[in-house]
């Protein structure tokens, strides 16, 4: 009588690991359903907007002009724009985000790929609104503008800069210009992925940094230290509005480039202090990026390893 045998054991089943494409495609789904709520948020505004730009036409007769590289919005959604692609997903420590077969920095920069992807559709459709609003209108969509150009300024004493001479000038804005939407949102979208990824609690830090920025401004006001802004506020000048500053990234420096001046019989007009240059901000856009690139990979490393826990 021979010795019963025992039924052979099934080995567990070994899947290959997705392929990045895979991976790519329900990264941009999950995404999409958890930008639901913004999403439906954004177009309330969106309509809300829509009829006070149409009433202020009823009302006053102006057009609205299409000049995307003159609205911040853009830059503004992409900084904010990883707090709703990251919303509820636990970066740190075991979660099931985690667990799913794919190396965690390559998951992660994916989910950023994806969030991108996400952010272009909405920028794209956002100037598609501007420039819906500016054909109703019959504003300028390619059309030269006229501005005033400062040539010469001196300094009045108790007064400040008074220019001498101002010219009019025809300007017709380069369509390529048009790209400071995408540019600058992906800038600031890759800048805040990485404080995403990179800080358990970033919130925290922003609303830090903020409050102690104030709180040191105001202080330096109200004891009267002049020799914290003859030191400080130079430094920051080139950060924020010079050549290649975050101006330039922003706005094409479109921003830092015009405002108001005062003419030498007291009058205050805008005016603009220059043309904006493609180069600078092609160069500007360049540097920043490539910033925001750097630290999003050094805050996509500090997961590696963690998948091995």
């Amino acid at each position: 009588m021979s010795a019963p045998t025992s039924a052979p054991t099934s080995a567990p089943a070994l899947h290959a690991t997705p392929a990045a494409g895979a991976v790519l495609r329900e990264q941009v789904s999950a995404v999409g359903l958890a930008l639901r709520v913004p999403a439906l948020g954004a177009l309330a505004l969106l309509l809300l907007a829509t009829a006070l730009t149409l009433r202020h036409r009823l009302e006053t007769g102006e057009p609205l002009d299409f000049r995307p590289e003159l609205t911040l919005l853009p830059g503004l959604a992409g900084l904010l724009w990883p707090l709703a692609v990251w919303k509820g997903e636990p970066r740190f420590g075991p979660a099931f985000f985690w667990t799913l077969p794919v190396e965690r920095r390559q998951h992660a920069l994916t989910k950023v790929l994806a969030g991108w992807l996400w952010l272009m559709a909405a920028v794209a459709l956002f100037l598609l609104w501007m420039l819906g609003l500016t054909l109703l209108t019959g504003g300028n969509v390619l059309g030269e503008v006229t501005l005033r150009l400062v040539d010469s300024t001196r300094d009045v004493p108790g007064v400040g800069a008074v220019a001498e001479t101002l010219r009019t000038v025809q300007w017709k804005p380069r369509p390529v210009l048009w790209l400071v939407s995408f540019t600058s949102s992906s800038a600031l979208y890759l800048f805040g992925s990485a404080m995403a990824l990179g800080l358990r609690h970033p919130l925290r830090w922003v609303v830090g940094f903020v409050f102690g920025v104030v709180l040191t401004v105001t202080l330096a006001q109200l004891l009267r230290v002049n020799w914290f802004f003859d030191e400080f506020a130079p430094g920051l000048a080139p950060l924020l509005e010079g050549r290649y500053g975050l101006d330039a990234l922003l706005s094409a420096r479109t921003e830092s480039l015009s405002g108001e001046v005062r003419l030498p019989g007291g009058e205050v007009v805008n005016a603009w202090w220059g043309l904006p240059d493609v180069g600078d901000w092609a160069l500007a856009t360049l540097l920043w990026t490539g910033a925001a690139l750097a630290l999003l990979w050094a805050a996509a490393s500090r997961h590696r390893e963690q998948r091995r826990r």
